[in-house]
């Protein structure tokens, strides 16, 4: 079998088989002249009895056709001869950082082979290494495959690429079984920073070292780096969501990825990275739903000798724990104020399920996380948990999110399915100082980030002193003409709903909202007032804001300007602290201003507050999505019980003898006594 591989004694004999393509292409034959043809005698040359590795330069040649035809199936005859190759231990390892060219390119063919040929000749090893060149040149085409503005390819290359990460892990020379983390890392890569199809691509140089001249009208319709969309969700529904082991992976090395030694951004666009991660949200819950593999040896579970061989690795560590003072998985530097004591000694878990084992003084007997080997990690729902957490923590970190995708963390943020609901407890209040940020910044995401500083706070004992302060500071006139005016009273009602809040703060919001009304516009004026009447039902001691003497004449003050001194409003709208505002010793008048508000629904529902409060609260669902739309639709159907006297005159008059609605009058001084009468407008247009 050797003697019928190349001999590489020296270079030449590599350029002969680049020689050999042009030979294979330029035949004669009909057969050959077609290149789909010329792929099967390729495909069939390559995984016949005799090895002769030298047709994959012109399949992989073929591969970067410009017909989307002869590409598709010249990549999946490269899949069946690869998996051939790799199953009989035929390809040089695939060790190191396979995420640049260049090193994958200059590293070692002294490395262990995939079927570790630590016995192999010398020879036998050249040859092996560059089968793994011509491997990896496959995989740059698969890669480039995703940008293709051809479906079928870019939806034929995602499962071509997963589908050697099996027999390239099953072939490791383990006792346990391992995911081969080299070739994942490179599906990553090609995933974060997508590169361009090389579809009827040529090379720049006649080497073909410099590049390739990529075809434009080959590629897919986005911008430059980004993932096309339907890739990322075949990639989400056929693998991350499917498979727990590879999801497990994907975590860990993504993790790794984002923090990297240099701690620099190595991805290309975050929505790369996030179109993966935001939709995995069914993730494992109990220890029990850890039961769909992607490779085929992690189906069975762990040993428990392999347990014990971890026990004995926990005994050693501890031992040896003061030659090594760093930390095992090292958090990001904003995050380390909120790590609370002994919870990284805390990332353990069971390892005997229903039973209670006790060792000692009747400690459970558990793992470290940081512990386990790849085969347990893949089973311990802690450890999906915790690279799940670091994730999303080093994505929070590291990489520059826009408003799009902050809007869409914070909406998925909570729930039993939301991202917080995935996270390891003891590390969910870590978030806190991110929301912070927002809710320093304003805007759509401040209220948003609010919500999760609330849910920290109710849920998970979470102090935050002057959320209140924050929340009121955003209520401002902005907020009464922006698209997301009713998530953010459905917010704030929410926020307010508890009855033991104090009364001046409440006070302070409902006369911040009263005075929002004087220049807010009619579809915000109606979500205020049942808003603000259903805050003075839940909390009567604000009610005086209603229900204020005057010290003279008994009067509600409900005017500001209350006989000649007039009325000094005793609420402070600078200050910022919400119980400092003097809100409870104000009254409402901004609400009787209403009462005589031109539009017909407003003026009638700023009254309900002249009434006894014996009347429910509002549905508030029934006013968020009101606007100038519906308001005209409720006026132009209205019916009307008294119609409007009418004048005859000008029902009945003709065009020259029309009555003057508005008639003009003299203007005493001046120069002209008189004033030259024009045509009433009104009235012509009256007349039909």
């Amino acid at each position: 079998m050797v003697s019928s591989l190349p001999t590489p004694k020296s270079k030449s004999k590599k350029a002969k088989a680049s020689s050999s393509q042009s030979k294979v292409i330029s035949s004669g034959s009909t057969a050959s002249s077609n290149p789909l043809n010329q792929i099967t005698r390729l495909e069939s040359t390559l995984l016949g009895e005799e090895y002769d590795p030298n047709p994959l330069v012109p399949l992989i040649a073929l591969s970067r056709h410009d017909d989307p035809q002869i590409v598709h199936k010249a990549v999946w005859a490269l899949h069946r001869v690869f998996i051939k190759f790799i199953a009989e231990n035929k390809v040089g390892g695939l060790n190191g950082d396979l995420t640049s060219t260049r090193n994958a390119a200059t590293s070692s063919v002294h490395d262990n082979s995939i079927g570790g040929g630590d016995n192999d000749l010398g020879e036998e090893r050249e040859v092996k290494a560059w089968v793994r060149e011509r491997l990896l040149e496959y995989i740059e085409v698969l890669g480039g495959l995703v940008r293709d503005n051809e479906p079928a390819l870019r939806s034929s290359s995602v499962p071509l690429l997963f589908s050697l990460l099996p027999p390239l892990s099953t072939s490791l020379q383990s006792t346990t079984p391992l995911i081969h983390i080299p070739y994942l890392r490179l599906i990553l890569d090609l995933l974060f920073n997508p590169r361009p199809s090389l579809r009827g691509a040529k090379p720049k140089s006649s080497g073909g070292g410099g590049g390739w001249k990529i075809v434009e009208v080959n590629q897919v319709d986005e911008d430059d780096g980004v993932l096309p969309i339907d890739v990322a969700q075949i990639v989400v529904d056929d693998f991350w969501a499917k498979y727990d082991d590879i999801r497990w992976a994907f975590f860990k090395e993504s993790s790794n990825f984002i923090q990297n030694a240099n701690g620099d951004q190595s991805i290309s666009d975050p929505t790369n990275l996030l179109a993966q991660l935001g939709p995995l949200v069914n993730l494992p819950k109990q220890s029990e739903d850890i039961n769909a593999f992607y490779i085929p040896s992690f189906s069975e579970p762990p040993s428990q000798s392999s347990l014990s061989t971890s026990k004995r690795a926990k005994k050693s560590a501890k031992k040896g724990k003061l030659r090594y003072k760093g930390e095992i998985d090292e958090l990001p530097a904003w995050m380390k104020e909120y790590e609370s004591e002994g919870s990284e000694s805390e990332e353990e878990e069971p390892n005997q399920k229903g039973k209670k084992g006790t060792v000692g003084g009747g400690k459970r007997q558990r793992e470290k996380v940081s512990t386990l080997s790849i085969h347990q990690s893949v089973y311990s729902l802690q450890s999906h948990k915790t690279q799940y957490t670091n994730l999303w923590e080093n994505v929070l970190s590291y990489l520059k999110l826009d408003d799009f995708w902050i809007r869409k963390i914070l909406v998925g943020l909570h729930g039993e399915y939301g991202i917080m609901g995935h996270f390891k407890p003891e590390r969910r209040l870590r978030i806190a100082d991110w929301l912070s940020t927002l809710v320093d910044g304003g805007g759509a995401n401040a209220m948003l980030g609010m919500n999760g500083l609330f849910v920290l706070m109710t849920e998970y004992n979470f102090e935050y002193p002057h959320f209140y302060d924050r929340l009121y500071a955003l209520l401002d006139r902005n907020v009464m003409h922006v698209k997301y005016r009713a998530r953010f009273f459905r917010l704030l009602d929410t926020f307010l709903a508890s009855s033991l809040l104090s009364s001046a703060l409440i006070a302070s919001f409902i006369k911040r909202l009263a005075r929002l009304t004087l220049s807010a516009p009619p579809a915000g004026i109606i979500i205020i007032l049942p808003f603000i009447y259903n805050l003075l039902k839940r909390h009567p001691g604000t009610m005086v804001l209603i229900q204020r003497p005057d010290s003279d004449n008994n009067i509600l003050k409900i005017s500001s300007t209350l006989g000649k001194e007039g009325y000094v409003d005793p609420y402070n709208a600078e200050e910022k602290n919400v119980l400092k505002t003097h809100a409870i010793d104000s009254s409402l008048w901004e609400i009787a201003a209403l009462q005589k508000h031109y539009l017909a629904s407003i003026s009638t529902l700023a009254k309900v507050f002249g009434e006894v409060f014996t009347k429910p609260q509002f549905g508030m669902e029934d006013f968020l999505d009101h606007g100038y739309g519906t308001l005209f639709d409720t006026e132009s159907n209205r019916k009307i019980k008294n119609p409007p006297a009418l004048s005859m005159l000008i029902e009945t008059a003709a065009a020259d003898t029309l009555p003057d609605l508005f008639p003009c009058s003299a203007v005493a001084g001046g120069s002209d006594e008189a004033v030259v009468k024009q045509g009433d407008i009104v009235s012509e247009l009256w007349a039909f």
